[in-house]
């Protein structure tokens, strides 16, 4: 007599690098594990497939070759189109820039090509789980970001001179890690005017960089969707 035993549902995963190899690399890597169901697809079909099919978790490499917008802009439309639905950046290289680009799009994980494959499959194991997943080199970038904002007292001054409309246009943009190009085409300017408003918005607000913005709009409790 056979005993039932109750089966635990596959663990489902979609990927969109940038070439078939790539993909069928980590593909074949995540399918060795029997819980995993593991396949690739494109960028461009991303979506429509996660409308179609129950995924857990997305892997999208940071260097798509996309026709608009960048691989961070497809992450954060899977983000909001599928919250319950994790995605784990693959990065070329990690740099303060991308790692915060890509947990600012709504990944729960970023992921070198430099670290080893037994990492990767650790890296989708804990945000499996519900963690989030960042090496050492990309803690240290978060880490560094976050002394370099300058102090909740002074970032939040009654006296900050406040932001025009245009200028908060072009700060929600790059709040979702649009670079100054496709902010220039979203908002009909050119890039010369894009980075005039970030320099004002940077004067203003008492930051230097990019980061420094993003994690001062987090301290004030700014969210962008």
């Amino acid at each position: 007599m056979k005993i039932a035993q109750n089966a635990v549902p596959a663990f489902r995963v979609q990927i969109v690098v940038r070439d078939s190899m790539s993909s069928d690399l980590l593909a074949n890597a995540l399918l060795r594990d029997g819980r995993c169901k593991a396949v690739a697809v494109t960028a461009s079909h991303l979506l429509h497939a996660l409308s179609t099919s129950e995924t857990d978790l997305v892997v999208i490499g940071a260097d798509l070759n996309l026709r608009s917008g960048s691989a961070f802009d497809l992450a954060n439309s899977v983000s909001c189109a599928h919250p319950n639905t994790a995605v784990v950046m693959l990065l070329n290289h990690a740099t303060r820039e991308s790692v915060l680009s890509a947990f600012r799009s709504g990944a729960r994980g970023v992921f070198s090509r430099q670290q080893p494959m037994v990492e990767f499959l650790d890296c989708v194991e804990h945000v499996r789980r519900g963690f989030i997943w960042a090496g050492r080199e990309e803690t240290n970038f978060l880490v560094e970001a976050f002394r370099s904002i300058p102090t909740p007292n002074l970032a939040t001054a009654p006296d900050s001179p406040a932001l025009t409309a245009r200028e908060l246009e072009v700060v929600q943009y790059a709040a979702k890690g649009k670079t100054n190009k496709v902010i220039a085409i979203e908002m009909g300017l050119s890039e010369h005017t894009v980075k005039n408003y970030l320099f004002r918005v940077f004067e203003k607000l008492g930051v230097s960089s990019r980061v420094e913005l993003l994690f001062h709009l987090t301290i004030r409790g700014h969210t962008f969707n």
